[in-house]
């Protein structure tokens, strides 16, 4: 009962501070709404405030290469990972062999590409630093 009682609170806790952040950008502007005839001023968030509102350039080569590094891992797993879907299948491991196919769907995913290229080409334009190349072994 006691930890019913904790999880509930917990949940009680983050709606109360969820909805308090909520309110509290929205709530201003409420308060401050114009008179009837009057026209509304700016909003309170300009519009570059995004995620990279607060993100420190120092470190944008090292997140960019971070970025590469990701990329370079997802690509180099993907034999293998398909290979172990091969091999559960093979095995009569249905269950595993369906995990590994969404994990598969998942690395293959056009959209977690475009977001990783949408965060580095962001980085890139707001810090104007260029993605570090890699050097190629033979090289």
């Amino acid at each position: 009962m006691g930890r019913m009682r904790r999880t509930m609170m917990q949940a009680v806790v983050g709606t109360v501070a969820a909805g308090t952040l909520a309110l509290g950008t929205v709530g201003v502007a409420g308060a401050a709404a114009p008179a009837a005839g009057t026209t509304a001023t700016a909003p309170l968030l300009t519009p570059g405030a995004g995620k990279l509102a607060r993100f420190d350039c120092t470190r944008a080569p090292h997140v960019l290469a971070r970025i590469q590094k990701g990329e370079a891992r997802i690509a180099s797993g993907l034999p293998r990972v398909t290979a172990a879907e091969a091999k559960a299948k093979a095995a009569g491991e249905t269950r595993r062999a369906d995990r590994i196919q969404k994990l598969i769907t998942r690395l293959e995913s056009p959209t977690l590409k475009a977001r990783l290229d949408k965060l580095a080409a962001a980085i890139e334009a707001k810090c104007n630093v260029a993605a570090p190349t890699t050097a190629s072994p033979g090289a």
